[in-house]
This record gives C-alpha cells, structure tokens and sequence, in this order.
C-alpha cells in the first residue's frame, strides 16, 4: 500500500538567540553526561529544523537515519566522520561561523567543541524524523 501524499507548509522562520539562550540544559541523548540546549523552529513533513547550542567538555556522538544539513553560527568543534555505508575510513575537520555541512544518512559523527563559547549550529533534518527533545531524552534513560 502507498503512503499518502502529506504536504508542508510555506513557513518563514528566524533563529531566535534570546529563546535558545532561555532553554533549559538537557541531556545529551545517549550521552546523558553531555549537556546541551535546543529549540525547534520548524516542524513539517518535509524538515525539521532545530537550532541548538553545543558547549566546550560536553562531546556528542550520532549515527544518522535520515540527511541532515548544518550550519554553523558561532563557536568552533573538531567533527570526526566516518561515511556510509562500512564507517571503514575515519576523517576530521574543522567546522567554525559560517561552515555548512552535510551527514548524509548512515554516517557515524562526533563533535569534540573546541571553543569557549558555545557551538551554535542549525540542523534541517530531511525528511523530518518525528522526533522530540523529550523523546530523545526518554530513549537515552532507557538505553533504546
């Protein structure tokens, strides 16, 4: 059986400094020591977008289902990948303001922040996962 055709919405956003900066702390998922802030600003089929805050000894790690693309705002971090589909060849580079990238799905990447101040990025997840911050957050306390 096909899936029925489910149509987005035209939305104009604008990533909202004060609101990230007045999120709560969470934890990381799966690396509940890792703490970091996030708000979403979009939220159709076709994409996600989420504006979030990465801060200097607290790393993170994700393998990715789905291609999502990042644009970096402020601060700096060492991002080590590892393509799909075999993770056989390890890569590093150096992402700081202005830096875009892409983590296509099936990629394993982790983000070391290298900067003080926090590393602020937006994400466009496509298509948009249906995931939450409070899913995440549930997944991580039950090691899903």
């Amino acid at each position: 059986m096909l899936q029925p055709l489910v149509y987005s919405k035209f939305q104009l956003v604008n990533p909202d400094d004060a609101a990230l900066e007045a999120a709560p702390l969470e934890p990381y998922p799966f690396i509940p020591s890792s703490k970091f802030r996030i708000v979403t600003l979009m939220s159709e089929p076709a994409v996600q977008v989420v504006y979030e805050d990465w801060f200097k000894d607290n790393d993170v790690e994700w393998v990715y289902w789905l291609d999502t693309f990042h644009i970096v705002i402020s601060g700096s971090a060492e991002i080590t990948y590892w393509d799909p589909p075999d993770w056989n060849d390890e890569q590093t580079v150096v992402a700081s303001p202005g830096s875009m990238y892409l983590a296509p799905r099936g990629s394993r990447v982790k983000w070391h922040i290298t900067s003080e101040e926090p590393f602020r990025h937006v994400v466009l997840d496509i298509p948009n996962g249906g995931y939450t911050t409070k899913d995440m957050a549930e997944a991580s306390v039950h090691g899903e």
